[in-house]
């Protein structure tokens, strides 16, 4: 028997102006037990898609229907704009009569015990995911919309709602950068782009295989497209050859007298007709070719234009820390730091969220203005190290700059044109490098953070959370780069497969309060995500 759909979406299209349409021609049908991830260029509109099955906005164009209760979860850093209540309890009162009932959905659902008097800005991401989460099925929906709930999780935290999501009743549809999780939880994938939706009746792996066939299919076409132009033209010159050498051999016969001026002229309009006629066949052949061409012609973007450049060639001591505490405000998170950072090092470090990833960072560079310190034991630093540290929140970006006058104040002995280059390999275009920083979206500055290390010459690259903002495409992107610069690498990440394919040397977990190398690497993920998943435990 037939699955009833939860819900339909017929020629859907969103215009952000009478210039510039997001997408068009959408169609979509989900069914319960659907588990679907929907993926797409950063800007494509995934989040406006959401919103319009959710009828939290009007389509430009088509129709949605409901057949059951839909709960549609946006963004966490959209939640927190919009949250007024001061505590977790007030906030809780404020929405539903029965906020007993929320609490008690997080504690089974999640294995989670919220303090109701920390204010709602002391939540971690993690921790509004699953509260927002409990809200929506406190409605028993048969449909659930996420957009990007596994930003700022830990492995913990994104395990948790793995479990969740497989044990729901429902359909659910997911926006995530983090294709190990999409592999683990969903089992078909839509892809958005400006003219449509295409489905994938399989995972992300499944999809990213898909792609590739379908890339190497384009061009196997545009190749024998480009080869049939060439054919075309060259009978289209050999035509012409033909015709002129006729039109010389009439002309020495009418010259040497073997033929009279009568027959030469009849001869010569004959030829002429002859040749219109073959030019206009050949022509219209070369036409239909360059069309092909054009059609067949494989239509990417290159996103990023990543070139690392180590600052020093030579194998060096960058950083030697022995027996140090790490301590932010009155209280010490990691006793005995026992580590060592040579140029040529990749290093991935992981923990819990509130573990100290980020403040032992800041530490070693000495940035937080003393908050986050290492005291006691020794800590030596290379005296000319040049370390790049690219946090979650982009704050090498100065907000008050333009686009150029950023990538300016990070390169200034570069040139005016090379840095309008580099801006346009990471698609700032045009006037948009005079657009201010304050008002570029989370994407928008990651790439530009991005683009302005990007032709750096550095002996450290230290990567917090890197692909939280990043849509696949840049993230495949930025491996490439990755891989490519010879420098050390130190990479604060809860996304396997990014990590996986970065070619890590040395892995670290934080796990009471101690730095601790682990046993396994990205390389082997399985083995790998076991023993972090016992660490956060």
């Amino acid at each position: 028997m037939q699955k009833k759909s939860i819900l339909l979406g017929e020629n859907l299209s969103y215009e952000l102006s009478l210039e510039r349409t997001l997408f068009e021609k959408v169609q979509v049908s989900i069914e319960a037990g659907n588990s679907i991830a929907l993926v797409g260029k950063n800007g494509v509109g995934k989040s406006t898609l959401l919103k319009i099955l959710a009828c939290q906005i009007t389509p430009s164009a088509g129709s949605v229907w409901h057949h059951g209760v839909v709960y549609y979860l946006p963004q966490i850093s959209t939640i927190r704009q919009e949250i007024k209540s001061d505590t977790v309890l007030n906030f809780l009162i404020s929405i539903s009569d029965e906020w007993w009932k929320i609490e008690e959905i997080v504690q089974a659902q999640f294995n989670t015990n919220l303090d109701l008097s920390l204010p709602m800005d002391n939540l971690s991401g993690g921790e509004l995911t699953k509260l927002f989460l409990a809200i929506g099925l406190a409605q028993e929906p048969n449909l659930l919309l996420l957009d990007e709930p596994t930003n700022h999780m830990d492995l913990q935290a994104l395990e948790s709602l793995k479990e969740f999501l497989g044990n729901f009743n429902g359909a659910f549809v997911i926006v995530s950068h983090k294709p190990f999780f999409l592999n683990q939880v969903t089992n078909v994938t839509w892809e958005l782009t400006p003219v449509g939706l295409k489905v994938y009746g399989g995972n992300f792996s499944y999809y990213r295989e898909q792609k590739k066939i379908e890339l190497d299919a384009a061009l196997r076409s545009h190749e024998v497209a480009r080869k049939e132009l060439k054919r075309a033209q060259a009978a289209a010159m050999q035509e012409q050859q033909r015709a002129a050498q006729a039109q010389r051999n009439g002309r020495a016969k009418f010259l040497d007298g073997s033929m009279d001026r009568t027959a030469a002229g009849a001869m010569k309009r004959k030829a002429e007709i002859s040749a219109g006629i073959a030019k206009n066949k050949h022509e219209a052949a070369v036409d239909k070719a360059n069309q092909r061409v054009a059609d067949t012609k494989v239509k990417t973007t290159k996103v990023t234009s990543i070139q690392l450049e180590e600052k020093s060639q030579k194998r060096r001591n960058l950083i030697d820390i022995q027996g140090a505490n790490l301590r932010v405000s009155e209280r010490v998170l990691l006793h005995n730091i026992q580590l060592h950072v040579s140029s040529g090092d990749r290093i991935a470090v992981v923990g819990a969220n509130g573990s100290g990833k980020s403040s032992l960072v800041k530490a070693i560079l000495g940035m937080e203005n003393q908050v986050a310190v290492l005291e006691s034991g020794e800590v030596l630093l290379a005296p000319t190290m040049k370390a790049i540290y690219l946090d979650q929140t982009y704050q090498l970006v100065n907000r008050q700059y333009t686009i150029l006058e950023n990538m300016q104040a990070a390169n200034p002995n570069l040139s005016y044109q090379l840095l309008r280059q580099q801006l346009g390999h990471f698609l700032f275009k045009y006037d948009e490098v005079n657009k201010s920083a304050f008002v570029l979206s989370g994407g928008e500055l990651a790439r530009l953070a991005i683009a302005m290390i990007s032709i750096s010459e550095i002996d450290l690259l230290i990567l917090d959370e890197p692909t939280n903002n990043l849509d696949i495409e840049t993230v495949e992107q930025m491996v490439v780069g990755i891989n490519d610069y010879q420098g050390a690498i130190w990479v604060i990440s809860h996304d396997l497969d990014f990590l996986r394919r970065i070619n890590i040397t040395q892995g670290f977990k934080l796990q009471e309060q101690v730095l601790q190398t682990t046993s396994y690497l990205p390389s082997t993920p399985k083995q790998y995500y076991r023993e972090l998943l016992e660490c956060n435990k």
